[in-house]
């Protein structure tokens, strides 16, 4: 079978405020170009509730992992850890409302690998007495293993930054028991955390403390799934990258010079491709537009992307 080279591009539509107008786009010739020659095959939608982003759930699928929404073995996948439940633990920082939680985005935690690498060491001996075991992966990633961590339904870092949460919706377990457990040992975690000199050090130089473990990307993979090379996600267009929009406007240029040049170059030689555009609410895929019905709404309609994003 051809190889299917995909793109995606995350953030295609910002998460913005109620009732906000989308920015303008600059000029994208190459990416106005492919439209027209691409239809929809695809269409994914996450509600309100949802535990991952529709990014994250096109990705998996572009993979083809298993999992329902956030039971997707991500940890495991990316890891290529076989027959044994994992997760990954991700340092973080939790703003405690009076009913609610509020997740400071990752990016802005800043944690070194120094950093990352006492707080492992301080909170390790807790974890192994529950049967977890932990390895460094980088800064604000830990890989963790376990059963505890069996059947667990997670909500993505991502997901969870865009909105309040309330305890509740941390991770499902799938006992009483084991959710129980898994409370007594968040509790835990943050009372050692707040005693860590990392985290001294960290207020002192006005940084907001690691007091909290977040998990996500638990599940097990009974067989390996190699990463299909590709796949390839720009995340140019985050918030984070893109602080005003000029350089909004910039990030987008800069995907329709490169990512979007080469999979033209693609479709153009005849291969199979792929597009997914992202946003907070849908992911939309298109293809290699056939037929004479086609043809013909690509000539007298074409497909733009002003009007895909308002669909994001």
């Amino acid at each position: 079978m051809p190889e299917t080279f995909h793109l995606l591009i995350a953030d295609a539509h910002p998460l913005l405020p109620e009732g906000s107008a989308l920015p303008a786009l600059p000029p994208l010739p190459r990416l106005e170009a492919l439209l027209r020659r691409l239809q929809v095959s695809d269409t994914l939608t996450c509600d309100d509730d949802a535990p991952d982003t529709p990014l994250e759930r096109a990705l998996a699928h572009a993979h083809g992992l298993p999992g329902a929404p956030g039971q997707v073995p991500w940890a495991a996948f990316d890891t290529a850890t076989l027959g044994t439940p994992c997760a990954w633990l991700r340092p973080c920082h939790w703003q405690l409302g009076m009913d609610h939680i509020t997740l400071l985005p990752p990016k802005q935690l800043l944690l070194t690998e120094a950093e990352s690498r006492a707080l492992l060491a301080a909170v390790q001996p807790l974890l192994q007495e529950d049967g977890l075991t932990l390895t460094y992966q980088r800064p604000d990633a830990w890989l963790a293993q376990g059963e505890l961590l069996r059947g667990l339904t997670t909500w993505s870092m991502a997901r969870a930054a865009q909105q309040p949460l309330t305890r509740e919706v941390l991770s499902h377990a799938p006992t009483p028991a084991q959710s129980a457990h898994l409370r007594r040992l968040q509790n835990e975690l943050q009372m050692l955390l707040y005693t860590q000199p990392v985290n001294d050090a960290r207020e002192q130089a006005r940084q907001p403390p690691v007091n909290a473990l977040w998990t996500e990307g638990a599940g097990v993979l009974d067989h390996a799934i190699a990463p299909n090379p590709a796949v390839q996600v720009d995340a140019r267009l985050a918030p984070a990258a893109t602080p005003d929009l000029a350089a909004w406007q910039a990030a987008w240029q800069a995907i329709d010079a490169d990512s979007v040049a080469q999979l033209a170059q693609q479709l153009a030689a005849g291969a199979d491709v792929r597009l997914t555009l992202c946003g907070p609410r849908r992911a939309i895929t298109l293809k290699r537009g056939t037929g004479l019905g086609f043809r013909v709404s690509s000539l007298f309609s074409p497909q733009r992307l002003s009007s895909l994003r308002e669909q994001l």
